[in-house]
C-alpha cells in the first residue's frame, strides 16, 4: 500500500464536484478528502488533454483571494 498522500489523491471519490464551461475548455473543481484533510482537484479538459492541480485545504483561501484580486482589477480595467 502507498502512504504518500500525493499519489493516494487520485483515489479519493468527490464530495461535490463544480463545472465551469469556457470556450473550448471544461473545469472541474472537485472537492475531496482523504487522510490529510480535504483538498480542491481543479481539472482542465481541452481538446482531449486533461490537466490537474491538487491545492490543499490550508491554500484555498489564499486562492480565493488571490482570484478575487484579479477578478476585480478586470472588471475595473473594463468598465
Amino acid at each position: 500500500m502507498n502512504n504518500d498522500p500525493v499519489m493516494n489523491m487520485t483515489i479519493d471519490p468527490e464530495l461535490h464536484t463544480e463545472k465551469v464551461v469556457t470556450n473550448n475548455k471544461l473545469f472541474l473543481i472537485d472537492l475531496k478528502k482523504n487522510q490529510a484533510g480535504y483538498y480542491l482537484k481543479v481539472s482542465e479538459i481541452s481538446n482531449q488533454k486533461k490537466s490537474s492541480i491538487f491545492i490543499p485545504q490550508e491554500g484555498i483561501s489564499g486562492i480565493i483571494d488571490a482570484l478575487c484580486k484579479i477578478s476585480a482589477i478586470m472588471d475595473k480595467e473594463n468598465a
